[in-house]
């Protein structure tokens, strides 16, 4: 039991780290074509710039309610749904990244994009199904405590 809690705990932390920098990759992809392409708000119709632009956006739009979800199953000791959640994020971000800014303007593949997509939900589900047993365990011991 204290192993797998361990394995868990350390999948959970890298998984965090691993996030962070990506982020932080995401973020200077932006500040290196801004900077080459002197362009200090908006895109100024480079494409490049707005699909590095959105992919950062994306991220911040559905990673911290994810990161929320995954550490209250992980206080909770829901370690396996944690860090599943945690690794179906990551997966599904690094294919977005991948689909939205790896194009060729004609022909655009979407095929990683909608991959990425479907993992970051594929997350959002996992956190769901482990709130709900948090709140079934949780209502087990209530009732059984009480009556």
């Amino acid at each position: 039991m204290f192993l797998e809690r361990l394995f868990f705990e350390f999948i959970f932390i890298c998984s965090l780290i691993f996030l962070v920098l990506f982020y932080l990759r995401l973020f200077m992809d932006v500040v290196k074509l801004r900077r080459a392409n002197k362009i200090s708000l908006g895109h100024g119709k480079n494409s490049k710039l707005e699909r590095a632009v959105r992919a950062h956006a994306n991220f911040i739009e559905y990673v911290p309610l994810s990161i929320m979800l995954s550490l209250v199953l992980y206080f909770h000791n829901l370690l396996f749904f944690s860090c599943l959640s945690i690794l179906l994020l990551i997966f599904g971000r690094v294919c977005h990244k991948k689909g939205i800014t790896n194009y060729k303007e004609k022909n655009e593949n979407f095929k990683f994009r909608r991959l990425g997509m479907r993992l970051t939900i594929y997350s959002f589900y996992s956190s769901i199904i482990g709130l709900i047993l948090y709140l079934g365990q949780t209502l087990y011991f209530f009732i059984k405590n009480h009556l």
